[in-house]
């Protein structure tokens, strides 16, 4: 009997506390929310909690979090339908732009069709779209000399003093400080 009793206390504990789940908002900069499964914990400069509806566990910069908010009931299941597309936006421009204008497709105004058949006012030819002239290309960046010398080393001399040209390095890897002498020439006969 005794045990029939703490059964259905225990049955009736696990009920009630089923009953109580809570989920909680994190409202971070830029206006938006992540819910949370659980009450976020604050450790040092991160919030730590399982993220709703996955259970993941995350951390999120505690700068980044405004205030965090208890909800009474399930946060509304964000499902895109088949077909559906969500703008996310730009990283350059920042949460508030505004999404890029769509532009119609609308054919150009100075496009002549003709019917196939060749004949197009008193003239035996074809029509179509006659695309107007291209600008030059531009020239290619200008790229300044390389300021680095050949064993890896900044050269700091400014162009055109000396010790702004890198000396030669020899076989053995060191530079080579003195000129080589000049190559002595056979005797003709």
């Amino acid at each position: 009997m005794k045990r029939a009793a703490g059964l259905v206390i225990a049955a009736i504990l696990a009920a009630s506390e089923g009953d109580a789940t809570s989920y909680y908002a994190l409202e971070v900069r830029g206006g938006s929310r992540i819910y949370a499964a659980d009450q976020p914990v604050r450790k040092g400069r991160v919030f730590l909690f399982h993220r709703h509806p996955d259970g993941i566990y995350m951390s999120l910069a505690a700068s980044e979090v405004e205030k965090v908010v208890s909800l009474s009931e399930p946060p509304p299941q964000e499902v895109l339908a088949p077909g559906q597309s969500m703008f996310i936006g730009s990283a350059v421009e920042g949460p508030y732009a505004a999404p890029p204008p769509v532009v119609p497709n609308v054919p150009p105004s100075d496009m002549a069709m003709d019917s196939g058949y060749g004949y197009y006012g008193s003239y035996w030819g074809g029509g179509g779209y006659v695309p107007p002239p291209r600008p030059p290309p531009l020239p290619p960046p200008f790229v300044p000399p390389s300021r680095i010398g050949p064993n890896g080393f900044p050269i700091l001399a400014p162009p055109g003093s000396p010790g702004s040209t890198p000396q030669p390095i020899g076989p053995n890897g060191f530079p080579i400080l003195s000129p080589q002498p000049p190559a002595p020439r056979p005797r003709s006969m």
